[in-house]
């Protein structure tokens, strides 16, 4: 597509995309859980920032495809001060998979 033609208006998201976010979004729903058990207001806020980013890229917005990351930011940081090389890992694995995915798609982003 080139830069002045207009994105379509059926956008396609693709199996594995929808798969990706439902699976985000059902993982930040998880982590609203545990943290309302646990008490950890911080995670709380960042699962629910994660479910909003989830719902919003699903309905093809921009800023939310860029909260996401910030979002992947902020968990690794986590993962960094527990000492935690498998949370760096998946951090930076999920991060590159939202790149790679929504990358070819990011014409539809409005």
């Amino acid at each position: 597509m080139s830069a002045n033609e207009p994105p379509p208006l059926e956008r396609e998201r693709g199996a594995v995309l929808t798969a990706w976010l439902l699976f985000f979004g059902a993982s930040n729903l998880l982590s609203i859980i545990r943290s309302l058990e646990s008490g950890q207001f911080l995670t709380l806020v960042w699962s629910l920032f994660g479910v909003a980013c989830a719902v919003g890229l699903w309905r093809w917005y921009r800023l939310a495809y860029y909260g996401m990351f910030l979002g992947f930011a902020f968990n690794l940081a986590l993962a960094l001060d527990n000492a935690s090389s498998l949370g760096v890992m998946f951090q930076l694995v999920y991060a590159g998979l939202t790149y790679a995915l929504v990358q070819p798609k990011k014409d539809y982003l409005r």
